[in-house]
């Protein structure tokens, strides 16, 4: 079973080509934003990193704020993957890297890897979303609960009328896996931008 040792390789979610879909899922807004992992490890000490370990993303420095704020209440053993953010959308999230930042971070929690140290991805999503919603998360920092997917295309309506630029869809009896040199594309996220393909219906 892996240890909390460092950064791992996010899952990544595949485009929805409108076949079936079976079993129970949630979907959550497609944040437009650069990918973000927290951790906090057994000793206190907290790290922030995106995505692509290949270019060795440390940006626990550079996002000093976020760092030292999410050291004041994340428990310890912890690894969360989420999405950084602006206020003023995308094109501000690299001026938050910046001595003077001109937007204020989001940061949205989704999902959790590690937690008091051991991995939990091999839990059900539902019950890594449980994980979460027992942790207390101050500002800037938001857990993402998902809603049950009941209709693909209301979902979708209802998630670009609030000004996000998609969905993804998430089965949530579906566990996290960690790849060894790369991410790892999972047919239990699937993304969606602004355009339904096939059936546009999910009954559940």
């Amino acid at each position: 079973m892996p240890v909390l040792e460092g950064p791992v390789w996010l899952m990544q979610p595949i485009p929805y080509w409108g076949e079936e879909l079976t079993g129970e899922w949630i979907y959550e807004p497609k944040y437009d934003g650069w990918r973000l992992q927290v951790i906090r490890y057994l000793n206190g000490r907290v790290e922030l990193w995106g995505r692509r370990l290949e270019k060795k993303p440390n940006w626990t420095e550079r996002l000093e704020s976020l760092s030292e704020g999410a050291g004041e209440f994340l428990p310890k053993g912890i690894l969360l993957d989420a999405e950084l953010c602006s206020d003023r959308g995308r094109d501000f999230v690299i001026s938050l890297f910046a001595e003077k930042p001109r937007a204020k971070p989001l940061v949205y929690v989704f999902d959790v890897v590690f937690y008091e140290g051991k991995f939990v991805g091999d839990l059900p999503l539902r019950e890594r979303k449980e994980i979460l919603g027992k942790l207390r998360f101050s500002e800037p920092f938001f857990v993402v609960k998902g809603e049950r997917l009941k209709d693909l295309r209301e979902a979708l309506a209802s998630t670009l009328q609030k000004g996000h630029e998609g969905i993804v869809i998430k089965e949530t009896g579906s566990p996290y896996e960690l790849g060894q040199d790369g991410p790892i594309a999972t047919v239990h996220w699937r993304k969606i931008k602004g355009t339904l393909y096939g059936p546009q219906k999910r009954e559940g």
